[in-house]
Protein backbone atom coordinates (compact mmCIF):
# COMPACT_ATOMS: atom_id res chain seq x y z
CA UNK A 1 0.00 0.00 0.00
CA UNK A 2 3.04 2.16 0.42
CA UNK A 3 4.35 1.06 -2.32
CA UNK A 4 1.76 1.72 -4.50
CA UNK A 5 1.46 5.49 -2.93
CA UNK A 6 5.02 6.24 -3.46
CA UNK A 7 4.38 5.10 -7.08
CA UNK A 8 1.72 7.39 -7.57
CA UNK A 9 3.70 10.33 -6.02
CA UNK A 10 6.73 9.74 -8.21
CA UNK A 11 4.44 9.60 -10.99
CA UNK A 12 2.69 13.00 -10.01
CA UNK A 13 6.12 14.01 -9.69
CA UNK A 14 7.60 13.23 -13.06
CA UNK A 15 4.00 14.68 -14.83
CA UNK A 16 4.64 18.09 -12.70
CA UNK A 17 8.19 18.14 -13.95
CA UNK A 18 6.95 17.42 -17.14
CA UNK A 19 4.32 19.90 -17.20
CA UNK A 20 6.62 22.70 -16.00
CA UNK A 21 9.74 21.89 -18.66
CA UNK A 22 6.95 21.89 -21.42
CA UNK A 23 5.63 25.26 -20.11
CA UNK A 24 8.97 26.37 -20.09
CA UNK A 25 9.74 25.62 -23.42
CA UNK A 26 6.68 26.39 -24.82
CA UNK A 27 7.37 30.02 -23.49
CA UNK A 28 11.19 30.35 -24.22
CA UNK A 29 9.46 29.02 -28.14
CA UNK A 30 7.18 31.72 -27.97
CA UNK A 31 9.18 34.53 -26.63
CA UNK A 32 11.63 33.20 -29.17
CA UNK A 33 9.50 33.61 -31.65
CA UNK A 34 8.58 36.99 -30.72
CA UNK A 35 11.91 38.01 -30.53
CA UNK A 36 12.54 36.85 -34.17
CA UNK A 37 9.29 38.57 -35.69
CA UNK A 38 10.99 41.98 -34.20
CA UNK A 39 14.43 41.46 -35.64
CA UNK A 40 12.47 40.66 -38.43
CA UNK A 41 9.80 43.70 -38.29
CA UNK A 42 13.07 45.79 -37.74
CA UNK A 43 15.46 43.96 -40.63
CA UNK A 44 12.60 45.30 -42.96
CA UNK A 45 11.94 48.08 -41.68
CA UNK A 46 15.95 49.38 -41.75
CA UNK A 47 15.76 47.76 -45.38
CA UNK A 48 12.62 49.95 -45.83
CA UNK A 49 15.03 52.93 -44.86
CA UNK A 50 17.92 51.81 -46.90
CA UNK A 51 15.93 51.31 -49.94
CA UNK A 52 14.04 54.83 -49.90
CA UNK A 53 17.74 56.84 -49.20
CA UNK A 54 19.34 54.39 -52.59
CA UNK A 55 15.95 55.82 -54.36
CA UNK A 56 16.84 59.60 -53.39
CA UNK A 57 20.11 59.42 -54.84
CA UNK A 58 19.21 57.27 -57.87
CA UNK A 59 16.66 60.34 -58.27
CA UNK A 60 19.17 62.38 -57.75
CA UNK A 61 21.88 60.96 -60.29
CA UNK A 62 18.90 60.96 -62.80
CA UNK A 63 18.63 64.97 -62.61
CA UNK A 64 22.10 65.18 -62.94
CA UNK A 65 21.98 63.43 -65.73
CA UNK A 66 19.40 65.18 -67.32
CA UNK A 67 20.96 68.52 -66.66
CA UNK A 68 24.33 67.17 -68.22
CA UNK A 69 22.56 66.08 -71.29
CA UNK A 70 22.17 69.15 -72.74
CA UNK A 71 25.44 70.68 -72.09
CA UNK A 72 27.01 66.83 -73.06
CA UNK A 73 25.28 66.88 -76.55
CA UNK A 74 26.17 70.31 -77.71
CA UNK A 75 29.98 71.17 -75.59
CA UNK A 76 31.01 71.12 -79.58
CA UNK A 77 28.83 73.46 -80.54
CA UNK A 78 30.88 75.85 -82.70
CA UNK A 79 27.64 78.20 -83.00
CA UNK A 80 27.12 79.13 -79.07
CA UNK A 81 28.18 81.97 -77.47
CA UNK A 82 31.75 81.86 -74.59
CA UNK A 83 29.19 82.53 -72.18
CA UNK A 84 26.63 80.00 -73.06
CA UNK A 85 30.01 77.74 -73.75
CA UNK A 86 31.04 78.68 -70.23
CA UNK A 87 27.89 77.50 -68.91
CA UNK A 88 28.02 74.02 -70.43
CA UNK A 89 31.68 73.91 -69.06
CA UNK A 90 30.61 75.03 -65.25
CA UNK A 91 27.86 71.97 -65.81
CA UNK A 92 29.83 69.39 -66.71
CA UNK A 93 32.69 70.64 -63.65
CA UNK A 94 29.29 70.59 -61.07
CA UNK A 95 28.48 67.15 -62.69
CA UNK A 96 31.42 65.79 -61.66
CA UNK A 97 31.32 66.91 -58.30
CA UNK A 98 27.26 66.11 -57.58
CA UNK A 99 28.17 62.64 -58.72
CA UNK A 100 31.47 62.25 -56.58
CA UNK A 101 29.28 63.55 -53.51
CA UNK A 102 26.87 61.06 -54.12
CA UNK A 103 29.74 58.07 -54.53
CA UNK A 104 30.63 58.97 -51.11
CA UNK A 105 26.82 58.53 -49.71
CA UNK A 106 26.95 55.52 -51.34
CA UNK A 107 29.83 54.49 -50.26
CA UNK A 108 28.53 55.01 -46.79
CA UNK A 109 25.85 52.80 -46.76
CA UNK A 110 26.71 49.36 -45.47
CA UNK A 111 24.16 47.01 -46.19
CA UNK A 112 24.77 44.08 -43.51
CA UNK A 113 25.05 47.45 -41.51
CA UNK A 114 22.26 48.69 -42.17
CA UNK A 115 19.93 45.65 -41.73
CA UNK A 116 21.90 45.02 -38.36
CA UNK A 117 22.58 48.20 -37.29
CA UNK A 118 24.61 48.41 -33.57
CA UNK A 119 23.65 43.93 -34.02
CA UNK A 120 26.24 44.20 -36.66
CA UNK A 121 28.59 41.54 -34.54
CA UNK A 122 25.42 39.17 -34.64
CA UNK A 123 25.39 36.06 -37.10
CA UNK A 124 22.90 36.86 -39.85
CA UNK A 125 19.50 35.40 -40.40
CA UNK A 126 18.39 34.11 -44.13
CA UNK A 127 15.78 36.27 -44.21
CA UNK A 128 18.46 38.99 -43.11
CA UNK A 129 20.85 38.16 -45.48
CA UNK A 130 18.63 38.16 -48.10
CA UNK A 131 17.53 41.76 -47.12
CA UNK A 132 21.41 42.70 -47.25
CA UNK A 133 20.93 40.81 -50.79
CA UNK A 134 18.98 43.21 -52.32
CA UNK A 135 20.30 46.48 -50.67
CA UNK A 136 23.57 45.20 -52.34
CA UNK A 137 21.79 44.69 -56.07
CA UNK A 138 20.08 48.32 -55.51
CA UNK A 139 23.00 49.79 -54.68
CA UNK A 140 25.04 48.35 -57.77
CA UNK A 141 22.80 49.11 -59.89
CA UNK A 142 22.96 52.93 -58.73
CA UNK A 143 26.94 52.67 -58.59
CA UNK A 144 26.48 51.51 -62.30
CA UNK A 145 24.44 54.25 -63.49
CA UNK A 146 26.92 56.78 -61.68
CA UNK A 147 29.80 55.10 -63.27
CA UNK A 148 27.85 55.04 -66.75
CA UNK A 149 27.64 58.61 -66.21
CA UNK A 150 31.14 59.03 -65.59
CA UNK A 151 32.15 57.52 -68.69
CA UNK A 152 29.99 59.87 -70.64
CA UNK A 153 31.20 62.63 -68.68
CA UNK A 154 35.05 61.68 -69.22
CA UNK A 155 34.03 62.02 -73.06
CA UNK A 156 32.44 65.62 -72.91
CA UNK A 157 34.81 66.84 -70.71
CA UNK A 158 37.82 65.34 -73.75
CA UNK A 159 35.25 67.45 -76.17
CA UNK A 160 34.99 70.52 -73.87
CA UNK A 161 38.71 71.13 -73.61
CA UNK A 162 39.03 69.99 -77.34
CA UNK A 163 36.47 73.15 -77.78
CA UNK A 164 38.23 74.93 -75.34
CA UNK A 165 41.41 75.23 -77.04
CA UNK A 166 39.62 76.29 -80.07
CA UNK A 167 38.05 79.07 -79.09
CA UNK A 168 40.82 79.90 -77.12
CA UNK A 169 43.01 79.77 -80.16
CA UNK A 170 40.60 82.07 -81.75
CA UNK A 171 40.23 84.64 -78.96
CA UNK A 172 44.15 85.12 -79.02
CA UNK A 173 44.04 85.79 -82.56
CA UNK A 174 40.88 88.13 -82.07
CA UNK A 175 43.01 89.90 -79.47
CA UNK A 176 46.13 90.03 -82.08
CA UNK A 177 43.46 91.77 -84.59
CA UNK A 178 42.15 94.15 -82.26
CA UNK A 179 45.69 95.03 -81.22
CA UNK A 180 46.76 95.35 -85.21
CA UNK A 181 43.48 97.27 -85.66
CA UNK A 182 43.89 99.47 -82.81
CA UNK A 183 47.50 99.86 -84.03
CA UNK A 184 46.40 100.83 -87.28
CA UNK A 185 43.85 103.21 -86.21
CA UNK A 186 46.23 105.42 -83.83
CA UNK A 187 48.43 105.45 -87.06
CA UNK A 188 45.50 106.71 -89.02
CA UNK A 189 44.96 109.34 -86.47
CA UNK A 190 48.09 110.40 -86.26
CA UNK A 191 48.82 110.43 -89.91
CA UNK A 192 45.45 112.45 -90.25
CA UNK A 193 46.43 114.72 -87.30
CA UNK A 194 49.81 115.52 -89.30
CA UNK A 195 47.63 116.11 -92.32
CA UNK A 196 45.48 118.45 -90.65
CA UNK A 197 48.61 120.46 -88.83
CA UNK A 198 50.55 120.44 -91.84
CA UNK A 199 46.84 122.04 -93.43
CA UNK A 200 46.51 124.50 -90.88
CA UNK A 201 49.94 125.63 -91.16
CA UNK A 202 49.85 125.67 -94.91
CA UNK A 203 46.09 127.71 -94.03
CA UNK A 204 47.42 129.79 -91.44
CA UNK A 205 50.93 130.84 -94.03
CA UNK A 206 48.32 131.67 -96.76
CA UNK A 207 46.13 133.70 -94.57
CA UNK A 208 49.49 135.74 -93.79
CA UNK A 209 50.33 135.93 -96.88
CA UNK A 210 47.08 136.75 -98.43
CA UNK A 211 46.58 139.46 -95.14
CA UNK A 212 50.74 141.21 -95.92
CA UNK A 213 48.98 141.18 -99.30
CA UNK A 214 45.88 142.99 -98.08
CA UNK A 215 48.15 145.24 -96.58
CA UNK A 216 50.79 145.74 -99.61
CA UNK A 217 47.47 146.39 -101.69
CA UNK A 218 45.62 148.59 -99.24
CA UNK A 219 49.14 150.79 -98.24
CA UNK A 220 49.49 150.94 -102.62
CA UNK A 221 46.16 152.04 -103.07
CA UNK A 222 46.83 154.36 -100.26
CA UNK A 223 49.66 155.74 -101.45
CA UNK A 224 48.02 155.97 -104.94
CA UNK A 225 44.84 157.70 -103.65
CA UNK A 226 47.40 160.31 -101.71
CA UNK A 227 49.43 160.72 -105.40
CA UNK A 228 46.20 161.09 -106.95
CA UNK A 229 44.71 163.65 -104.34
CA UNK A 230 47.89 165.33 -104.45
CA UNK A 231 48.17 165.90 -108.22
CA UNK A 232 44.41 167.05 -107.96
CA UNK A 233 45.67 169.27 -105.57
CA UNK A 234 48.18 170.40 -107.57
CA UNK A 235 46.66 170.76 -110.54
CA UNK A 236 43.80 173.00 -108.76
CA UNK A 237 46.20 175.02 -107.59
CA UNK A 238 48.03 175.38 -111.21
CA UNK A 239 44.50 176.09 -112.56
CA UNK A 240 43.83 178.73 -110.25
CA UNK A 241 47.30 180.47 -110.58
CA UNK A 242 46.54 179.82 -113.94
CA UNK A 243 43.24 181.82 -113.82
CA UNK A 244 44.80 184.32 -111.21
CA UNK A 245 47.27 185.18 -113.96
CA UNK A 246 44.49 185.44 -116.85
CA UNK A 247 42.61 188.03 -114.23
CA UNK A 248 46.00 189.59 -113.74
CA UNK A 249 46.45 189.92 -116.93
CA UNK A 250 43.51 191.00 -117.98
CA UNK A 251 43.12 193.96 -115.02
CA UNK A 252 46.74 194.62 -116.54
CA UNK A 253 44.96 194.69 -119.76
CA UNK A 254 41.79 196.91 -118.71
CA UNK A 255 44.07 199.16 -116.96
CA UNK A 256 46.12 199.75 -119.95
CA UNK A 257 42.97 200.45 -122.32
CA UNK A 258 41.75 202.89 -119.40
CA UNK A 259 45.57 204.66 -119.55
CA UNK A 260 45.22 204.94 -123.40
CA UNK A 261 41.30 206.16 -123.33
CA UNK A 262 42.55 208.82 -120.50
CA UNK A 263 45.44 209.98 -123.38
CA UNK A 264 43.54 209.98 -126.10
CA UNK A 265 40.41 212.25 -124.08
CA UNK A 266 43.52 214.70 -122.44
CA UNK A 267 44.90 214.99 -126.38
CA UNK A 268 41.77 215.35 -127.56
CA UNK A 269 41.43 218.16 -124.41
CA UNK A 270 44.87 219.46 -126.01
CA UNK A 271 43.34 219.68 -129.12
CA UNK A 272 40.55 221.24 -128.13
CA UNK A 273 42.58 223.45 -126.22
CA UNK A 274 44.45 224.93 -128.69
CA UNK A 275 41.94 225.31 -131.21
CA UNK A 276 40.35 227.85 -128.92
Amino acid sequence: MELQKNKSILIYGVAVISLAILGTSLTYYVLEDDRRAKRRKEARKNEKSTLRTLQQIKEQVEKIESDMKEAESTVEDEGCTDKEFKRKEYTLAHTNELLLQLMEKLDAIRPLTAILKAEEEKEATEFENELVSNIKQKKRKVIESIESIFSRLDVANAKSKKESARREKIAVEKKRLEEERIRLELEEAERKAKEEEEKEKVRLEQEKKAKEEAERVAKEEAERRLREEAEVQKAKEIEQAELFEKERLKLLENDQVTAQEEAILAALKQVEHDEK
